[in-house]
């Protein structure tokens, strides 16, 4: 036998060990799963809170919240909210160094505008869980109509929203459908406002922090 045909049969004979060889698997593909109405991604939420802000009895307001986001591709897109708050008592004797503190009034908040989720460019096609927590990273900025009310008044404002929120998944994400926990803090500039002969006012900045479940059907 020549030493051209002894080669040849060594490496006939390796290729064929590596080709069996269990140390080294076949190529796996990881697919996505996505919910059903892909790649429109829709995410519900519902939420409770508080509106922590500086007023007369030293409780802050408890709030309330709906809302519903539509995003192409769990990337951009919109949502529209209704957010309410509870007012606070009015005390005509309460007073800090000097001056009476004014009482926060009853609020019923409608936001809406544009959503987004920035992270998702980066992690849409991975499924492992620190991917969809950083998708569950969401932005909005639309305008907010207020309607602000006491027992015996009562004015209408719009201004500027400003929300961030984070969803940490329960099971699935953003863009595999499932559910989660929001996190969520919300900035409103509006008008400042004053009812019932100033003593119960709203001032032109003001914020409040929700918790609750959101749901991607």
């Amino acid at each position: 036998m020549s030493r051209r045909t002894i080669v040849i049969a060594l490496l006939l004979c390796a290729r064929a060990g590596f080709a069996e060889s269990p140390n080294l698997p076949p190529q796996q593909l990881v697919a996505v799963e996505r919910p059903r109405s892909w790649p429109l991604s829709i995410a519900a939420s519902l939420l409770i809170g508080v509106e922590p802000q500086h007023q007369s009895n030293g409780a802050p307001p408890i709030a309330f919240g709906i809302g519903g986001e539509f995003l192409w591709r769990a990337r951009v897109g919109g949502f529209v909210s209704l957010l309410s708050s509870e007012g606070t008592l009015v005390l005509v004797t309460d007073v800090v160094k000097g001056s009476k503190v004014p009482s926060l009034p009853d609020r019923i908040s409608v936001p809406f505008g544009a959503a987004a989720r920035p992270l998702m460019f980066l992690v849409e096609n991975r499924d492992e869980y620190w991917a969809r927590l950083l998708a569950g990273f969401g932005v909005q900025v639309g305008v907010a109509v207020e309607n602000l009310r006491t027992s015996d008044d009562s004015q209408t404002v719009t201004g500027l929203h400003l929300a961030a929120s984070l969803d940490v998944p329960l099971w699935g994400g953003p863009a595999q459908g499932g559910a989660g926990v929001r996190l969520m803090g919300r900035g409103m500039i509006t008008p400042s406002v004053t009812l019932s002969a100033s003593s119960v006012s709203e001032p032109i900045a003001s914020g409040q922090f929700y918790a609750g479940f959101c749901w991607w059907p």
